[in-house]
């Protein structure tokens, strides 16, 4: 459709059990005038023929069968590639959309120009039943990016509203970076723009399924996932340095990324029960002094104590590691 508004982009793997279900939900958008991308990674199952099933019916779908294995990260920037309208968002190959998501979260981000994107509150089903809420972040892009990071739990950006004239240049690392891309990507996300909630619950997402993505990297050896780590934070260090904000903010900014960084450092080592406890800096150099900045001073008295929580919370953590391996 030459006309589309919104461009639903659905990267597909090994998707027969529920790409029927998945496609019905796009389809079934109040909002109409959408174009629903489809592209199948290299798949040994069906997922490709049940998807030309729908593009036979609603010539909104479009389907992209892939010769070669692209992995999660190089698929979604195929099809961000090819998202030409002026909204666009992710919608998981076995997750759930209202009828309305399109319709609201456009709504919303017209009655905002300023803003990059808008998300919704995210339900949970299958290894899960519940909500997570989202939470609106504003204010400068250090500001907005502290309290992404230390914000919990986590709204789900990965599923929101894009403004392509805003985020449209937004694409995941891929390589080592590839694992939990999301984070990364999503720091860019607040840094483009205010990020706007609109409270409804409009997605729900399949939490814990067998063969699911975020779990199988639990899996990979621990040296390949400290791999994906150290590349995530340095992706995340380029983010903070490209700020347009003062140089406090962004001194505040890299400690936060800091601190949460390397807490999710400590829980993959209690994780795989390994006995050396890295230092910060096997992250990333610029996490080699990790200590309050003076400009922390400055921040919103919450994020203030948030970011305090959080660093202290990681000495904890630390000197509970070090008696562990030291026993």
């Amino acid at each position: 459709m030459g006309d589309a508004r919104v461009s639903v982009c659905i990267p597909a793997y090994e998707a027969a059990e529920f790409i029927d279900r998945t496609l019905g939900c796009a389809r079934a958008q109040t909002q109409e005038d959408i174009r629903i991308l489809v592209s199948v990674d290299s798949s040994t199952d069906a997922t490709e023929e049940l998807s030309r099933v729908h593009a036979d019916a609603d010539d909104r779908v479009a389907v992209f069968p892939q010769p070669e294995r692209m992995g999660w990260a190089g698929n979604v920037n195929f099809l961000l590639d090819r998202a030409d309208t002026p909204y666009a968002f992710l919608y998981f190959h076995d997750d759930l959309i209202e009828p309305a998501y399109c319709e609201a979260l456009t709504g919303a981000l017209g009655e905002r120009p300023d803003a990059a994107t808008a998300h919704c509150d995210v339900g949970h089903f299958g290894g899960s039943d519940k909500v997570v809420g989202g939470h609106p972040f504003e204010g400068s892009p250090a500001v907005r990016l502290i309290d992404f990071t230390t914000y919990r739990p986590k709204p789900s950006l990965l599923r929101a509203m894009l403004r392509m004239d805003r985020a449209g240049h937004l694409r995941l690392r891929t390589g080592a970076a590839g694992i939990w891309a999301n984070r990364p990507f999503q720091m860019e996300m607040i840094a483009a723009g205010p990020a706007l909630h609109v409270p409804q619950t409009l997605y729900s997402r399949w939490d814990q399924r067998e063969g699911g993505l975020t779990d199988a990297w639990l899996e990979l050896p621990f040296e390949e996932l400290l791999a994906g780590l150290r590349a995530n934070a340095e992706a995340g260090t380029e983010v903070v340095d490209g700020l347009e904000s003062p140089p406090e903010e962004r001194a505040a900014a890299l400690f936060a990324l800091g601190v949460h960084s390397t807490l999710r450092l400590r829980r993959a080592e209690a994780h795989y029960g390994v006995p050396t406890v890295h230092p910060p800096e096997t992250l990333s150099h610029h996490f080699r002094d990790l200590h309050p900045p003076p400009s922390l001073d400055q921040l919103p008295a919450e994020l203030h104590e948030r970011c305090l929580g959080d660093w202290r919370r990681l000495r904890k953590q630390t000197r509970r590691r070090e008696s562990a391996a030291g026993s």
